[in-house]
C-alpha cells in the first residue's frame, strides 16, 4: 500500500532526507511518470468538478538568507517573459486533457515574488488564465507580495485582475532580525500598503510571522506581534523556521550562534498565540489566526475548514494543479510534483512533456484516509472516523503519543496534541506544509 505520507510532502523529522532534498524530487521511481500522468489528466476530461490552480512564479529581485524556496534571483525580464511562455505551455497540455473552462474555485500565486513581475506580465499570466480556466465571482483568488512592490497602482491593478486576497509576505519586524536575514519592513510602508489594499477593495490581507530566526527571542516576538495586530490584518500565519543550509546553500551565511533553540521556539510561539488570542484572533487549524469576521474563522467554527498545499479554505477546492518550476499537484487519484530546477521544466516542456519529476499514486482507501485526516487536523475532531481505522497504526500513533483522544462517538485532537503537532507541521519550508504529514511527525 502506498504510504500516507510521501517524500515530496514528508514532515520534518519524517521520512524525507533534507540533505538529499533535490535530488529526492528528482527521481521518478514512487510509480507515476509523466506518461502515466497524462493519461491519468485525460481520465478526467468528462469532469465538469471546479478545481484549484497553483501557478509557481520562481522569481526575487534579491536573496534573503532564511529562504527555503527554490528561487532565482534575476533582473532579466526576458527571463520571467519566457517562463510565462512555459506556463502557457504547460497549461495548455493540461488543460487540453481535463478540458478547458473548467470552473476555479481557487487561484493562487506563490513565489518567489509574484508581484515582481511588472504590470504587463502580470497582465498577460492573468490573460493565459482567462483562456484555460473559468473566474467566476466566487473564485477565491490570492497572491503572494512582497509589500515593499506593492505600489498602489499595482494593488490597483491586482484587484482589477480579479485577486481579492492579499498575503503580505513579512517574517518578522524586529530590525536586528531582518538585519540579519537580509530583509526591510518599515512600519509606516505597511500601513500604507494595507491602506491601499482595503481601499481598493481587497476582502482579505494576511500577514506570516517565521519564528526561529537570528537573533529572535520572545521579547522580540511579542514586540513583532504585538506591531502587526496594531496593522490589523485578517491573518497572521504562525510558521516556524528550520535551517538546511545543505539545500539552500545562502543559509550558511546565517550566524547559527544566533538561531533560537527548539526550547526557545516553543516559547515564542505560545507568546504570539497567547498575544493573539488576547486581542481577538482566533486560533484556526494549527498554524492560522484570523479574525472572528474571516471567512476561516466561520468555517472553522462550522466545522468545514479545509486545507490543501496552498493553505487553508473555506471549501473543498477539488482537485489542485499546480504549475511552473517545482509546482506541486493534489489530485484525488495522485500526488505530483514538476522538475525543480528551471531549465530542466523548461527542457520538458519543450521535449512535449509534462515536466512531471516525481508522482504518487493514491488507492480509493488512502483517498478516504487521507480526507478524514485532513477534516480531523483542520476542525480538530472527527466523529466518522472509520477510515482512519482502515490504517489502525495511524491512528494508535497519534494517540499513543498524546495527540488524540478516542471515544465510543468521535477522535479529537488534545490541546497537547495541537501545540505538538503545529511544532512538528508548520515548517516555513513549502515542501512540509500539508495535512499529509502530520500524523507521523516525530
Amino acid at each position: 500500500m502506498t504510504p500516507l505520507v510521501t517524500p515530496p510532502f514528508a514532515p520534518r523529522g519524517g521520512t524525507a532526507d533534507e540533505d538529499a532534498l533535490p535530488e529526492l524530487f528528482a527521481t521518478t521511481e514512487l510509480g507515476l511518470t509523466p506518461g502515466d500522468y497524462a493519461e491519468l489528466l485525460a481520465g478526467k476530461g468528462g469532469d465538469n468538478d471546479s478545481v484549484a490552480v497553483h501557478v509557481r512564479l520562481p522569481f526575487c529581485p534579491s536573496r534573503c538568507l532564511n529562504c527555503d524556496h527554490h528561487t532565482t534571483v534575476t533582473h532579466n525580464s526576458e527571463a520571467i517573459d519566457e517562463y510565462i511562455a512555459g506556463l502557457e505551455r504547460e497549461i495548455s497540455m493540461v488543460t487540453d486533457r481535463i478540458g478547458r473552462g473548467r470552473a476555479l474555485n481557487q487561484l493562487h500565486f506563490g513565489g518567489g515574488t509574484p508581484n515582481y513581475l511588472s504590470d504587463t506580465q502580470l497582465v498577460q499570466l492573468m490573460d493565459v488564465i482567462d483562456r484555460h480556466f473559468h473566474l467566476h465571482g466566487d473564485t477565491e483568488a490570492s497572491l503572494e507580495a512582497n509589500p515593499k512592490r506593492c505600489s498602489p497602482s499595482q494593488l490597483s491593478l491586482l484587484h482589477g485582475l480579479g485577486f481579492r486576497t492579499l498575503d503580505l509576505q513579512i517574517r518578522d519586524l524586529d530590525s536586528a532580525v531582518q538585519l540579519a536575514i537580509g530583509r526591510s519592513h518599515s512600519l509606516s510602508v505597511l500601513e500604507d500598503v494595507i491602506a491601499s489594499a482595503r481601499g481598493e477593495g481587497f476582502e482579505s490581507v494576511s500577514m506570516d510571522l517565521v519564528y526561529g530566526l537570528p537573533n529572535q527571542s520572545v521579547e522580540t516576538v511579542h514586540g513583532t506581534v504585538t506591531h502587526m495586530i496594531g496593522l490589523n490584518p485578517d491573518r497572521i500565519m504562525c510558521q516556524t523556521f528550520s535551517p538546511r543550509p545543505s539545500v539552500f546553500r545562502h543559509q550558511r551565511a546565517l550566524e547559527v550562534e544566533g538561531l533560537p533553540s527548539l526550547a526557545d521556539k516553543v516559547a515564542m510561539f505560545n507568546t504570539a498565540n497567547e498575544t493573539l488570542m488576547g486581542s481577538g484572533y482566533e486560533w484556526v487549524g494549527l498554524d492560522c489566526f484570523a479574525r472572528e469576521h474571516d471567512p476561516l474563522t466561520r468555517a472553522k467554527h462550522a466545522g468545514h475548514l479545509h486545507r490543501n498545499w496552498v493553505g487553508y479554505t473555506d471549501r473543498d477546492t477539488g482537485d489542485l494543479f499546480g504549475f511552473g518550476a517545482d509546482a506541486i499537484s493534489q489530485l484525488r487519484e495522485a500526488n505530483v510534483q514538476n522538475k525543480v530546477q528551471l531549465g530542466e521544466w523548461h527542457e520538458a516542456l519543450r521535449r512535449g512533456e509534462l515536466p512531471l519529476c516525481t508522482g504518487e499514486r493514491i488507492s480509493e482507501s488512502e483517498q478516504r484516509q487521507q480526507a478524514a485526516l485532513n477534516a480531523l487536523l483542520c476542525n480538530l475532531e472527527l466523529s466518522d472516523y472509520e477510515d482512519l481505522l482502515e490504517d489502525s497504526s495511524l491512528l494508535k500513533e497519534l494517540a499513543s503519543k498524546g495527540f488524540v483522544e478516542i471515544s465510543d462517538d468521535k477522535v479529537s485532537v488534545t490541546d497537547y496534541g495541537r501545540f505538538a503537532l503545529h511544532q512538528r507541521w508548520s515548517d516555513a519550508s513549502p515542501h512540509y506544509r500539508t495535512a499529509l504529514g502530520m500524523a507521523l511527525a516525530s
